[in-house]
């Protein structure tokens, strides 16, 4: 019996899974010989769906990131289909939790410069989830943009669009499914959610980020405080206005990796001097000081220190 092929070049090596939007294939080029390169290949299920397939392609034919998987082939005939690069490496599921912080932060200044990269494009993904991450190569990429939107587009969509989306990971305000509540900070959300995911292997539920949830607590790890300040309480929170944008999250990814590779911890004694990046800092006397501020009376302050035993430079903490 022959192979089963799509159109005239992709031929059916394996199926690999079904869900309620389609079914997946892993395929080979039939015109470049046995031995071709693989690839995924996904075929529509329900021609109701056209409109949003149509979107997933243009997606993935549109961006252009090494974050981001790139689109091969497609066709919007009966059957249609998307054809995408077959990656070997393991997703974030596979992965979590991730012992070292600096190893999941590389992953996700990675991560977040593609989502941040596609927002500057006007896509949302809306569907960030472990299981849509890839690693390849030690690099990672983002797959399945079948939840996707556009925003420049959004007056051609209707009013409510189903709710969809990884539970765990989907922002509270499209949780009723209104097609105005897509905004970047919709992502947001499941960047930050995704990033606990990978250091804790836990999906934790809506924002409990607290108490037994600490990310602290769970990972006994200090300098994972930077994380839990910086960006867990910057994204999982239900305002959506209040979270940070993929891009400053980037940045912030960053930063916190130069902090924990060196060494820093938040307010800590045995925390490398961040000023001659010899000394390690030891506790200094705490300080009484009046302190006069623009918009507010004089307040009495107490300020406890840190001090460098090699420099004397002293970091200040208000109490």
């Amino acid at each position: 019996m022959s192979a089963k092929r799509f159109g005239d070049r992709w031929e059916v090596v394996r199926s690999l899974d079904e869900g309620g939007q389609g079914i997946v294939y892993e395929v080979r080029d039939a015109n470049a010989g046995a031995e071709s390169q693989r690839f995924v290949l996904k075929k529509l299920k329900n021609r109701e769906r056209l409109e949003r397939f149509q979107r997933e392609i243009e997606a993935h034919k549109h961006l252009r990131h090494d974050g981001i998987a790139p689109l091969i082939d497609f066709s919007l005939a009966d059957p249609a289909y998307i054809v995408l690069p077959l990656y070997d490496g393991p997703t974030l599921e596979q992965i979590a939790p991730v012992k070292n912080p600096l190893g999941a932060l590389e992953y996700f200044g990675d991560l977040w410069d593609a989502v941040a990269y596609a927002h500057r494009e006007n896509v949302i993904h809306r569907d960030l989830k472990p299981a849509n991450i890839v690693l390849n190569n030690g690099k990672v990429v983002v797959l399945d943009f079948g939840l996707c939107y556009f925003e420049d587009e959004g007056a051609h969509l209707t009013e409510t669009f189903e709710q969809a989306g990884a539970r765990f990971y989907m922002a509270p305000e499209i949780e009723g499914g209104r097609a105005e509540k897509v905004t970047p900070a919709v992502d947001s959300y499941a960047l930050g959610k995704l990033l606990y995911f990978l250091l804790t292997g836990r999906h934790v539920a809506r924002e409990a980020i607290d108490g037994d949830d600490d990310l602290v607590a769970i990972a006994g790890d200090r300098q994972l405080k930077y994380v839990a300040d910086r960006i867990i309480r910057k994204t999982v929170v239900i305002d959506a206005e209040k979270r940070k944008s993929a891009e400053a999250l980037r940045d912030d990814a960053r930063t916190i990796h130069r902090l924990i590779s060196q060494n820093f911890y938040p307010g800590r004694e045995g925390a490398l001097c961040r000023f001659c990046g010899e000394g390690y800092y030891e506790k200094g006397q705490n300080m009484n000081w009046r302190v006069r501020f623009p918009t507010r009376a004089e307040n009495d302050m107490t300020f406890r220190t840190l001090v460098c035993p090699s420099c004397r430079h002293i970091e200040w903490f208000g109490e």
